[in-house]
């Protein structure tokens, strides 16, 4: 409910931004590098609570976004994200040991980003960001010999970023940045054959490159 009321006010903002000056949309779509720390997760079962550690290694990011430039270095945009880490080792008493599976998220999110000149090139802007994600659809899922169990919900987390925008001409873009996102204490619940629940933080770290038209 937060975000939707976040996302209809940044609508109106851009509606009312687009009446009163000629600035650019923009649209771009992204591919990067995802990356996940080990984590700690905590699972409640049949046999009570427990808790384990997990690592995973990279995984890749694919979405786009659509935003909007006020003309005073500041912009607004939203977003849909996919990150996914693939699971490298798992160890949770209660449920078992793995070396298969991943960790994934789908993130709807508003960002508010700022445009600086750090290079003193008119044709590269450098630019910090901040936003709200929801977490439309988070899994994490362990397998192991063939059979897997996946948990999953739906969260809130935040996330900020640093990029640069290069100009390739009038209209299009190439952006490099990096972005990190953090939710905190994500229960997430049994799926198919899986029993009980799997607490864990969420907190990749992305490094992406985007192609964009100005229109």
């Amino acid at each position: 409910m937060r975000l939707a009321i976040v996302t209809v006010c940044a609508g109106v903002g851009l509606y009312c931004g687009a009446a009163q000056a000629d600035d650019n949309w923009y649209a771009t779509a992204k591919f990067g590098f995802n990356t996940l720390g080990d984590q700690t997760v905590s699972y409640v079962g049949p046999g009570g609570s427990s808790s384990g550690n997990t690592k995973f290694d990279g995984g890749f990011a694919a979405g786009g976004a659509v935003g909007y430039e006020f003309g005073n270095n500041w912009r607004l945009e939203g977003e849909v994200l996919y990150r996914t880490s693939e699971l490298d080792t798992a160890d949770v008493a209660g449920l078992g040991t793995f070396t298969e599976g991943d960790y994934s998220s789908v993130a709807i999110a508003v960002n508010g980003l700022y445009d600086f000149n750090l290079f003193g090139n008119e044709n590269v802007k450098t630019y910090v960001g901040a936003g709200l994600g929801w977490l439309q659809e988070i899994d994490i899922d362990f397998e192991q010999d063939g059979v897997e169990q996946s948990f999953s919900t739906d969260d809130i987390g935040f996330q900020a970023m640093f990029g640069a925008r290069y100009e390739l001409g009038e209209n299009w873009f190439i952006d490099a940045e990096a972005r990190y996102f953090f939710a905190s204490d994500i229960e997430m619940t049994a799926e198919d054959n899986a029993i009980g629940t799997i607490t864990a933080d969420y907190d990749p770290l992305t490094f992406a490159v985007s192609v964009g038209l100005s229109f």
